[in-house]
């Protein structure tokens, strides 16, 4: 046993060379598993029900190879087959090499909050978002706001309608040469803000 880790006197360990179950071990950094189950092949290969420390609680399953769930063979069309869910905190899917993919018939992204900075939906990319498909609807109820810091192209191959109430446009020439009549998105934009 490492120096400075804490005894458990009441340790039972049952193996073979295929594999162990051990109640009450201690791991390395001196967590106390209240069960834990290991491959006799790869050390990295384990199950294990955590019961004290920063750990109190856990289980952790850690698998050296592919990690397969497959359910719901015998689930109606309409019910849920896996089920996942945090009562508090985050839940955080990570692929640090590779990609994270959802493949469905249907995709719903929710987020019902209940405070004006809850209820948000962030996509954010270093190099590109794309999407494709045959119809893309943005429907906002109070604001809608497409801005571009470089350049921005609208390009409809067969017709483009667009609607306003009221439309206002300004570009960069308007600095030099108002109009008689300055548009609001004029003033803010010589201000170097975009807000509404």
């Amino acid at each position: 046993m490492a120096e400075g880790l804490k005894r458990n006197y009441h340790a039972h360990r049952k193996g073979t060379k295929d594999s162990e179950t051990i109640r009450g071990h201690v791991h390395n950094d001196n967590v106390l598993s209240a069960y834990m189950v290991r491959s006799g092949y790869d050390y990295r290969h384990y199950i294990t029900l955590d019961s004290d420390a920063h750990r109190t609680g856990w289980t952790i399953i850690r698998c050296p190879g592919a990690f397969n769930l497959k359910a719901g063979d015998d689930i109606p069309y309409d019910k849920n087959s896996i089920y996942f869910e945090a009562i508090n905190g985050d839940i955080v899917l990570r692929a640090k090499n590779g990609r994270i993919k959802l493949d469905a018939e249907n995709i719903d992204l929710l987020a019902e909050g209940t405070k004006n900075n809850a209820g948000v939906i962030n996509l954010e990319s270093n190099e590109e978002i794309n999407l494709k498909t045959k119809n893309v609807k943005i429907d906002a109820d109070s604001v809608a706001k497409f801005f571009s810091s470089g350049s921005m192209q609208i390009v409809a191959d067969a017709s483009m309608d667009i609607y306003a109430g009221l439309a206002d446009c300004a570009t960069s020439s308007q600095k030099i040469k108002k109009s008689k009549f300055p548009s609001r998105i004029a003033k803010i934009h010589n201000k170097e803000n975009f807000v509404v």
